[in-house]
């Protein structure tokens, strides 16, 4: 599928629902009696949150699904599944943004501390550069399954932290830069899309992202 196609697909799910702040947030609205969370199960694992993070009018209402897709601001990692925010819209800070996950059963096959080493490398380019915030880039190949792409990942391997980014195009298509990390958490694989804007907040946001997904699974 196309840079183009994956966006368009991404911007019409968003038309149709128009770290530790997740973590605080969260408590706080648990110990509030009046506000109602609801269940969803995937496989056997159910995630308990409150309805407003849902992108979507049944995880909204909870249930059992394939897949659970929900929208989050950062930093503080508040609900925001009815946002009307563009994906990569953000200040110098990294404020003001979105950031979307989709909750999926475990890969058997392989785990996403994993796709580093043994999908992506043959895929990549034999050039490697160091970015400022402490990150290896590679860019993967012409004619690869990721072309147009570029991969960031945390030394050595990229467990700790791996996204795939659509590279700058020129002259612009006009289409957001977004990348797509993946992570595992209490048996679910979790894919966080999110604006390059924040690739520079990459700790804090893989950090965040997991706080989240961890008070989503909690019993």
């Amino acid at each position: 599928m196309s840079r183009r196609a994956r966006y368009l697909v991404y911007a019409f799910g968003a038309a149709l629902v128009a770290g530790s702040g997740a973590l605080g947030w969260y408590i706080t609205q648990r110990a509030n009696q009046n506000r109602t969370l609801v269940a969803s199960t995937i496989g056997d694992v159910t995630l308990v949150y409150a309805p407003a993070y849902a992108r979507f009018g049944g995880g909204q209402s909870g249930g059992r699904f394939e897949s659970l897709e929900i929208a989050a601001t950062f930093p503080d990692f508040r609900p925001a599944g009815d946002s009307a925010i563009p994906l990569a819209e953000a200040d110098g800070s990294g404020k003001n943004a979105l950031v979307f996950f989709t909750f999926a059963r475990a890969d058997k096959k392989m785990a996403p501390a994993d796709m580093v080493g043994l999908l992506y490398a043959r895929f990549l380019e034999p050039g490697v550069e160091e970015t400022e915030e402490g990150l290896i880039k590679r860019a993967f190949q012409d004619g690869s399954p990721y072309q147009g792409e570029d991969l960031y990942f945390a030394p050595p391997e990229g467990r700790a932290f791996a996204a795939r980014c659509a590279r700058p195009t020129t002259p612009s298509d006009g289409l957001p830069e977004t990348c797509l990390s993946v992570f595992r958490e209490g048996g679910l694989d979790i894919s966080m899309r999110f604006g390059r804007p924040l690739l520079p907040r990459w700790e804090r946001l893989a950090a965040g992202a997991r706080a989240l997904a961890q008070t989503m699974l909690a019993r």
